[in-house]
């Protein structure tokens, strides 16, 4: 059971897995505020700020008396990369702003919201679980500021004084995403599903968002029992059913050609490229990009998650924080194409 003399904050309630977060938060009649730079949650009282001002962090947690804090706050991977500079300043600096500030404020909680990422090199993973090294090559800025920043929080854990642990999800996508669901949608409005990276033997993890925020609340309820051994630890959440990264988008896609059909393209036959032949390309056109100061359609970092097998084991969540997930990949895709198609109704999306 949940202390009921917990006061959560969610920084970041106000984007993407943190609103998710908030709104189960509700449901519980649980006391919940929001830190975020952005507040359109009517009738949750918010404040706006940046994890990088400690004192920002200080006023909210002051004015809130909160006991326990849900940092689901990070820079998009892929949206930022041309300014590989903010994963460090929002993941390692802010991070460790929130970490010095909830021991001073005397906080007895605090869960974060990582990435799987942090063990990933490039290589294949299959059925990975939490005694995997973390990486020693780091395909990306926002890998090596994510490692640092778990490494922060772990290393906050304090057996008389704050507890920490840290959520690692894999694959995440569903209502609210910016990245895996806005490029699914990007490639079908562009006619260029029919492309395919690699040889689609690669299996993923593909995780619901709701299922990710249930994992964080469940590891805020169970950091203070001692007897679940949870405070100080690392978990992978899956959705339990992976799947061939071309057959998930595929999926996407069909589900967007029913929802708008006037928009469908022909179906046409799979234009397969040899892995090897993708990271020549890749390559390529990084080297262009850097050139012409434009963006390219493919990275190494995208060639890689595209064509390496990533899929872990939940296990260790299911066994001390009671983690099953409750979305079906069927169901978590027919709740995002639902979202998109109102979104774009709404003349929110193009």
């Amino acid at each position: 059971m949940a202390n009921s003399k917990d006061v959560y904050l969610v920084l970041g309630g106000d984007t993407f897995v943190g609103r998710h977060v908030v709104e189960q938060l509700k449901a519980r009649n649980d006391t919940v505020f929001v830190f975020d730079a952005a507040a359109s949650h009517a009738d949750v009282q918010s404040f706006l700020g940046d994890i990088r001002d400690p004192d920002q962090i200080s006023n909210a947690i002051q004015k809130t008396g909160a006991t326990c804090i849900i940092h689901t706050l990070s820079p998009l991977s892929i949206a930022n990369r041309e300014n590989p500079t903010i994963f460090h300043d929002v993941n390692v600096h802010g991070t460790n702003n929130v970490i010095s500030v909830a021991k001073s404020k005397g906080v007895r909680k605090l869960v974060y919201h990582g990435s799987s990422g942090v063990v990933f090199d490039g290589r294949d993973i299959a059925n990975g679980d939490e005694s995997l090294p973390y990486a020693r090559k780091h395909p990306h800025p926002y890998t090596t500021s994510r490692i640092m920043a778990e490494k922060a929080v772990l290393a906050a854990n304090d057996s008389n004084g704050l507890k920490t642990a840290c959520i690692r999800p894999t694959g995440i996508y569903g209502v609210g995403d910016q990245e895996m669901t806005v490029g699914a949608y990007d490639t079908w409005k562009r006619g260029a599903t029919h492309v395919q990276l690699g040889n689609n033997q690669n299996l993923c993890d593909r995780t619901y968002v709701s299922d990710i925020a249930h994992a964080l609340i469940l590891a805020a309820d169970k950091l203070e029992d001692p007897a679940a051994d949870v405070a100080g630890q690392t978990f992978f959440i899956t959705g339990n059913e992976p799947i061939l990264f071309w057959d998930f988008m595929r999926r996407m896609w069909a589900g967007f050609d029913a929802a708008f059909p006037h928009l469908a393209k022909p179906a046409r036959k799979p234009a397969v490229i040899p892995r090897p032949l993708v990271f020549l390309l890749a390559y390529a056109m990084q080297f262009v990009a850097w050139i012409t100061g434009r963006e390219p359609s493919l990275t190494p970092y995208k060639a890689t998650f595209a064509t390496a097998t990533m899929y872990f084991s939940s296990e260790k969540a299911k066994r001390l924080l009671g983690y099953t997930p409750k979305v079906s990949v069927d169901e978590g895709i027919r709740r995002t194409i639902e979202w998109v198609k109102a979104e774009t109704e709404a003349g929110k999306w193009h």
